[in-house]
């Protein structure tokens, strides 16, 4: 095996020049992504002059995102080079469409914004769960891949630190279709690490037939995250210890795909990722609309910026450690610390005061997200991995859009403030169905 194969720390997962390309180049497209919500949403508003009416776009856009599991799919039998390229070109011609109507228009209409969410939404490059597929290829199952996972989760928050950051300071110079622009260039360098990378050429492998998740209907309760099992049953490793398997994790053969909401394990982990997704972006939105409220939209990329940096912080001590639990009581854990610090945060009146208890919401950001990565391997056979974990980012994005529009209803009715209250409230109510899940001695 490689180096990047018996990985013990995350220096050496990136030890591979290839491997360290193309999650750098894959990182700075994702930062697209992460500067994408507060230019998009401040160009509708800048463009409308209604709050409600951007908000209603970021979750057509959020929700249109389920054409995801689909992009998997494909990218599964035609491979990422072929799919992600269409894809990525499609969402830069859009982002494109939309700097032209924000820039020549006096106040489009909303019903030309809710298109443009639409068509970004179906054209949006899944540049995560491809990451995590060659993830897959890179590196074989067990503590390593953990590691990977949990990497790649702090460097996406770390983007997430960044790129508001980013998004304030283009909202501060000048309009915020600028950072359209910006995000579409982004997009471009990402896809093209993506589909330069030796992982996108290949396509689905036929899956084991004697794999009884494929048969079971349900996925099986999965023991510690970190527990070192056996390598993907996909096929043989070459000289440098990766795995032939391919990169989107292979398909099943005719009349087996399946699919992973068929198992009964990765609806419960869909379940609680549509709360956490609804509670995150009930408290950005809210951060936005706090900020928007005072005059000053660009303190919300800042205080963004301090969850981002909670967030790293938090991914780097989850992956640092060796978690004996399951995952519904690991993801117990941080959906309640979530909770209890945007139920504190929703009473906070200072800014400064929002930033410092808003820490505790980002420490379990990142970490909540290794945990359902690391969950939906564990609950699905290795054929419907790319798929499951595409399904996990979907789910997640469907529950922020839910969360998104949520907010913009929720400011009209009690003010800026109550979006971080609600918040709260849906993540300890996701936080309290996951512990229930962990106390429950068969979840089959």
């Amino acid at each position: 095996m490689s180096g990047t194969a018996v990985a013990g720390s995350y220096r050496t997962l990136l030890a591979d020049p290839v491997v360290a390309r193309t999650f750098v180049l894959a990182l700075v497209g994702r930062l697209g992504y992460a500067v994408l919500p507060l230019t998009f949403l401040f160009t509708v508003r800048q463009s409308t002059d209604s709050f409600a009416t951007a908000a209603a776009a970021m979750a057509v856009f959020g929700s249109t995102t389920l054409v995801m599991p689909v992009q998997a799919r494909l990218a599964d039998r035609h491979g990422q080079r072929v799919v992600l390229t269409c894809v990525a070109a499609g969402f830069v011609l859009v982002l494109g469409a939309a700097a032209l109507v924000a820039r020549g228009s006096g106040g489009a209409p909303a019903a030309a914004w809710l298109a443009i969410s639409v068509l970004l939404g179906l054209t949006a490059p899944a540049l995560g769960p491809s990451m995590r597929a060659q993830w897959r290829w890179f590196v074989p199952e067990g503590p390593a891949r953990v590691k990977a996972y949990s990497l790649d989760a702090v460097c996406e928050e770390t983007l997430y630190l960044v790129g508001p950051v980013v998004a304030a300071a283009v909202l501060a110079r000048g309009p915020a279709w600028h950072g359209l622009v910006l995000v579409a260039g982004l997009i471009v360098v990402g896809a093209a690490g993506l589909v330069s990378s030796p992982a996108a050429t290949v396509t689905a492998a036929p899956a084991d037939p004697d794999d009884p998740k494929i048969f079971a209907g349900q996925g099986n309760s999965p023991g510690p995250t970190d527990a070192t099992g056996p390598t993907d049953a996909t096929g043989p490793t070459d000289a440098t210890g990766r795995n032939d398997a391919p990169a989107s994790g292979g398909s099943a053969a005719p009349g087996r795909r399946g699919s992973p909401l068929g198992l009964a394990g990765m609806r419960r982990l869909l379940a609680l990722m549509a709360g956490f997704g609804c509670a995150s972006a009930l408290m950005y939105t809210g951060v936005a609309a706090r900020a928007d409220a005072a005059g000053h939209p660009g303190w919300a990329g800042y205080v963004e910026a301090v969850v981002g940096a909670a967030s790293v912080t938090g991914g780097l001590a989850w992956g640092a450690r060796r978690h004996r639990r399951a995952w519904p009581a690991q993801l117990a854990g941080t959906l309640g610390l979530l909770g209890i610090s945007l139920c504190v945060a929703s009473a906070m009146t200072s800014w400064w005061l929002l930033g410092v208890v808003l820490v505790g919401a980002g420490l379990a950001v990142s970490p909540s997200y290794t945990v359902a990565f690391v969950a939906a391997d564990a609950e699905t056979p290795p054929h419907l991995r790319t798929e499951a974990s595409t399904w996990v980012s979907t789910i997640t994005n469907l529950g922020s859009s839910g969360g998104t529009a949520l907010a913009g209803v929720v400011v009209g009715a009690w003010g800026a403030g109550a979006p971080l209250a609600v918040a709260g409230v849906v993540a300890l109510v996701a936080a309290a169905a996951a512990g229930s899940l962990a106390a429950t001695p068969s979840r089959s």
